[in-house]
């Protein structure tokens, strides 16, 4: 993990998606590739308060803000002693987000529970998952670290979702103090929670079998109870769902978890 990749945006998960990919950066002696992205929209509608200004106005009071954000983030970044670059971009924030991800290990992103715009940012932050080339590491906004050296709770149900967020966790594992693999009433697959432990073991990985039955509860809830019974310092999931113009259509425990996180979590498509 060499490249993260994190999602600059003046909102109130900035905080923690700086802390948590510094921590990432730090363990993993990596560059953090910093993107700022304006939406057309910015430019079309501008400040709630300046629609009766001409559009040269509007466009140059947008580039004075986000000139003034990305000096604010610079400022901070040169006191981290991590590498890092900027690039700002316009357009549609996760279209650009895909786009960079091609050339990343992994993407910063936010997680709810939100006080504001709670819809919008996790349909944003599902939408980069399924469309990526890397894992989302999505943190929820008070978060303030991640604890690589913790427990890592593995979700498994043996689909192709599950397999790729595995694999591409396996840096992040390597340093967990111990790896479970959770699965809740396993249904038949070629690709078992076992077969999961043996491909971990060959990497040097040894991960502790978990099966729960769901006991008459949702699959989310059985999930959200063994991250606290174990402590988990983070989860691995597959994004289950698909992108429509946008609208990103989750199956219910991504979507769940999306929107309210136990701690930070990895997903891939």
């Amino acid at each position: 993990m060499k490249t993260i990749l994190l999602h600059i945006e003046s909102d109130e998960g900035q905080e923690a998606r700086l802390q948590v990919a510094f921590d990432l950066a730090r363990a993993f002696d990596a560059h953090l590739h910093c993107l700022q992205v304006t939406p057309y929209a910015a430019y079309a509608l501008g400040d709630g308060g300046m629609s009766g200004f001409p559009v040269t106005t509007i466009v140059e009071a947008i580039e004075a803000q986000r000139n003034v954000d990305r000096e604010t983030i610079e400022a901070r970044l040169r006191t981290e002693g991590v590498r890092w670059d900027w690039a700002s971009r316009d357009g549609d924030a996760v279209v650009r987000l895909a786009e960079a991800s091609r050339l990343a290990d992994v993407v910063v992103m936010s997680a709810g529970p939100f006080e504001k715009a709670g819809k919008l940012e996790v349909a944003m932050t599902g939408d980069v998952a399924i469309q990526a080339a890397a894992p989302v590491l999505a943190v929820a906004p008070s978060v303030r670290s991640i604890a690589l050296s913790g427990p890592a709770l593995v979700a498994w149900d043996g689909s192709r979702e599950a397999a790729t967020a595995m694999r591409f966790s396996l840096p992040m594992l390597r340093h967990a103090s111990a790896v479970h693999i959770l699965t809740v009433e396993e249904k038949p697959s070629d690709f078992r929670a076992a077969d999961a432990a043996r491909y971990l073991s060959r990497h040097g990985i040894e991960a502790e079998v978990i099966e729960r039955s769901d006991g008459g509860r949702s699959v989310e809830e059985v999930i959200r109870e063994e991250v606290m019974r174990l402590g988990a310092a983070y989860m691995v999931q597959g994004a289950y769902g698909h992108s429509r113009l946008r609208q990103t259509l989750f199956g219910g425990v991504t979507r769940g978890l999306l929107s309210d996180a136990p701690g930070p979590l990895l997903l891939a498509h």
